[in-house]
């Protein structure tokens, strides 16, 4: 009978330590978690403010294209057209990635809550890189037919080479960033402030809690 009774008492015990080693799991779980959301706020803040100037910025560049289409050169209108076009898809990214960050702060379970951080990750990224294809307009906005028909030399040897250069830099850094250069100096250099730096500690905390979930 003791033995029997010895036997219970340790089922019992088991038991209990079951529940409560569950329920402290399920509590550092809920903790990672929260971290995980308080830890996006500075990129949500960020993103909004991006999406506040870029609005009024991207308001201010229509209204100033509207009135300079008249009188002004095809290669100005074209380049203030593309920049503006450029901008206005990077403020619909943004706003995209605040729905994703409030998607985020909603959800409670941690795949879901995964997945739309590699959602949030790749957006950040796509959106930089979509920002640089805009360089070769820096180049283009000054040349006037007058210069091609008056210098062909210098608009051939000089100007053309310039729009080429910033053409190649703009593809290269829409096709490179991307997370697996991550590592790379020159990533570091571009993404270093608080937007980036908040979404990859977000994403630290979800990765410790599948780890944790793995023991």
């Amino acid at each position: 009978m003791e033995n029997i009774e010895i036997i219970n008492l340790w089922k019992q015990y088991d038991e209990k330590l079951e529940k409560s080693l569950s329920l402290n799991q399920k509590i550092i779980a809920e903790l990672q978690q929260q971290k995980a959301k308080n830890a996006l706020r500075p990129a949500r803040n960020y993103k909004l403010l991006v999406v506040f100037i870029g609005i009024i910025y991207s308001a201010l560049v229509g209204y100033f294209l509207y009135h300079l289409i008249p009188f002004a050169s095809i290669f100005i209108n074209l380049s203030v057209g593309i920049h503006l076009l450029i901008m206005v898809i990077a403020v619909i990214m943004y706003i995209r990635q605040l729905v994703l960050i409030s998607e985020i702060d909603r959800s409670e379970n941690i795949l879901q809550m995964q997945q739309k951080m590699a959602k949030l990750q790749s957006s950040t990224l796509r959106v930089i890189g979509i920002c640089f294809l805009q360089f070769p307009v820096f180049a283009t906005w000054n040349i006037r037919l007058e210069l091609i028909e008056k210098n062909p030399i210098a608009f051939w040897l000089i100007q053309m080479p310039v729009v080429l250069l910033l053409t190649y830099i703009g593809i290269w850094f829409y096709k490179n960033i991307n997370i697996k250069n991550m590592d790379k100096r020159w990533f570091r250099m571009i993404f270093y402030g608080v937007e980036w730096s908040s979404i990859i500690k977000s994403g630290k905390f979800l990765k410790e809690i599948e780890n944790f979930e793995k023991v």
